[in-house]
C-alpha cells in the first residue's frame, strides 16, 4: 500500500500544479500556445524578407538599366543579391520543416544582405 501512495501522491500533485508551474515559466501561455505563436510571427518576417528581396531586385534592374549602377559596385550588388536569395531559400526550407528559430535566423542574414545591397543603389 505505501508502495502505492507516493506514486500517487506526485500524480496528484503533477495535476494540481504542474500545468500552471509550466504557464508561468512561459509567462503565462502554454507550450501549445507558443509554438504557434513564434511559427507565425517568423512566417510574417518571412514574407516581409522575400518582398523586401523583390523590391530590391527592382530597384537593381533600375539602377542598372539607367546605369547609376555599374562596374564593381554592380558585380558586388550582384554578389551579394544572390547571396540574400540563397538565405531565403535556406530560410523556406526551415519554414517548410517549421523550424521558426532557423527561418528567423536565416532571414536575420537576408536582411543584412539586402541592406548593404540597398547602400550601393544611388540615390538622386
Amino acid at each position: 500500500m505505501r508502495r502505492l501512495l507516493l506514486p500517487a501522491a506526485v500524480a496528484g500533485a503533477l495535476a494540481l500544479c504542474g500545468c500552471t508551474a509550466v504557464q508561468s515559466l512561459l509567462g503565462g501561455s502554454s507550450v501549445a500556445a507558443s509554438a504557434p505563436a513564434a511559427t507565425e510571427d517568423a512566417e510574417k518576417a518571412l514574407t516581409i524578407a522575400h518582398l523586401a528581396y523583390q523590391a530590391v531586385g527592382v530597384s537593381l534592374e533600375q539602377a542598372a538599366a539607367s546605369g547609376a549602377l555599374a562596374g564593381a559596385d554592380a558585380a558586388s550588388a550582384q554578389a551579394l543579391y544572390d547571396k540574400a536569395g540563397a538565405a531565403l531559400d535556406v530560410a523556406d526550407q526551415a519554414d517548410a520543416a517549421a523550424n521558426a528559430d532557423g527561418v528567423l535566423a536565416a532571414v536575420t542574414q537576408a536582411q543584412a544582405l539586402i541592406a548593404q545591397i540597398d547602400a550601393l543603389i544611388p540615390r538622386k
